[in-house]
């Protein structure tokens, strides 16, 4: 049986990216690595200046604590922030390691985060040093008014919905994220972002509003890729600021979750989660093209293809990933808006006098489309705003 490989965190952040996003397969320790690098060891890896000061590494944690320095951990909805939720995220630290014996357990009051005392014989937890705050992402709002400078470090969990079609991500939420970072950071540009996933679906917010979805296409297993986001904003001297990006796809485990179906790759190997979709019942070379263009939809680019075949009457559509620019005069439709008329919003209406065209497009139907791979076909499905007729 092969060894687990755990996660660690250390090289990115190493890379010393204001916001950082790590995602792979469940259970490969990502979170356990914030938790312990990230809340409970904050200087021992970002403020080094405090540990050279202290002989003996055990004592940090009191330092920190007594430094007053803080984490917030995020997640997206106020069920979410529920107390038992809460302390069972917390289950796998060994606390009373992590203080030298000083506190055994964690206790959440008023949705703040304490090192605590459970005491056996009267039953009761004591409350000690304040070392975190837990919020809710929808509720962003309330917390515009208060004051996070002790916050070093805000970590948000299960950023990757189950679902890419966006009915279970909060409506705008990338800038529900910022509008809370900008609370916490109030410009100073020393808090650090951690995003934290599974490799549930590709198609998220997040990689499209601040433009990483190519990097992400592309990106391979255990590969870090660093990306450089403009602000938009100016400083004194004229100069564009930028922010430095970091995204992890966290490298296989090695080891199994033991679970089947078709999402078994995904549970077990960390591979982006797809659902069957139906293939060509030939081989491509079987076909000839008849017409081609392109879907552009939050990020993703896919080229569609009407095929018939050489030796028959059979005529279906084809799609897969396009990764080329996009020519010019293609038909492209898209949730971007253009003045071209070959960028097209409808696709079983568009505005072009083209019968031909409009024969081949009536034939694009649920049972008459087929996909180059089954993630191919899944991130199809969840990128594109419009119900495919059947």
């Amino acid at each position: 049986m092969s060894k687990q490989i755990y996660y660690n965190i250390d090289p990115l952040d190493k890379e010393g990216a204001n916001i950082n996003l790590s995602y792979g397969e469940r259970s490969n320790g990502k979170s356990y690595q914030v938790k312990d690098k990230k809340m409970f060891h904050p200087y021992l890896h970002d403020h080094k200046r405090y540990i050279a000061s202290y002989k003996n590494k055990d004592d940090i944690i009191e330092e920190d604590i007594k430094a007053g320095r803080r984490f917030m951990l995020v997640w997206r909805l106020v069920e979410d922030i529920r107390t038992e939720k809460i302390e069972q995220y917390f289950m796998d630290m060994d606390i009373v390691k992590l203080t030298n014996n000083k506190y055994n357990t964690i206790d959440i009051y008023r949705r703040q985060i304490f090192l605590a005392n459970y005491d056996i014989d009267s039953g009761r937890i004591i409350r000690g040093e304040k070392i975190g705050y837990v919020v809710a992402l929808s509720i962003e709002q309330n917390y515009a008014g208060g004051s996070y400078l002790d916050v070093d470090d805000i970590i948000f969990e299960e950023f990757m919905s189950r679902l890419g079609n966006g009915t279970t991500y909060l409506y705008d939420e990338p800038n529900k994220l910022m509008n809370l970072y900008s609370t916490v950071d109030r410009k100073r540009g020393t808090t650090k972002l951690w995003l934290v996933g599974n490799t549930i679906n590709m198609v998220c917010p997040y990689f499209k509003d601040w433009g990483l979805q190519e990097e992400v296409n592309h990106q391979k297993q255990g590969e870090i890729i660093t990306k450089w986001v403009s602000t938009h904003s100016f400083d004194d001297d004229g100069q564009e600021i930028f922010v430095k990006v970091a995204i992890e796809y966290c490298k296989d485990s090695g080891k199994s979750s033991f679970v089947i179906g078709s999402h078994s790759n995904m549970l077990n190997k960390g591979n982006w989660q797809s659902d069957p979709q139906p293939h060509l019942p030939k081989s491509y070379r079987e076909y000839k093209c008849l017409y081609r263009m392109v879907f552009f939809y939050k990020g993703f680019k896919f080229l569609a293809e009407y095929l018939k075949e050489k030796d028959g009457n059979e005529s279906c559509w084809f799609i897969k990933p396009k990764y080329s620019k996009i020519k010019d005069k293609t038909l492209v439709f898209s949730d971007i808006i253009k003045t071209s008329k070959y960028w097209q919003r409808d696709i079983y209406n568009p505005l072009i006098k083209n019968d031909r065209l409009r024969r081949f497009l009536y034939q694009f139907r649920e049972n008459q489309i087929f996909y180059a791979t089954d993630l191919c076909g899944t991130v199809f499905k969840n990128s594109i705003d419009f119900e495919i007729r059947k």
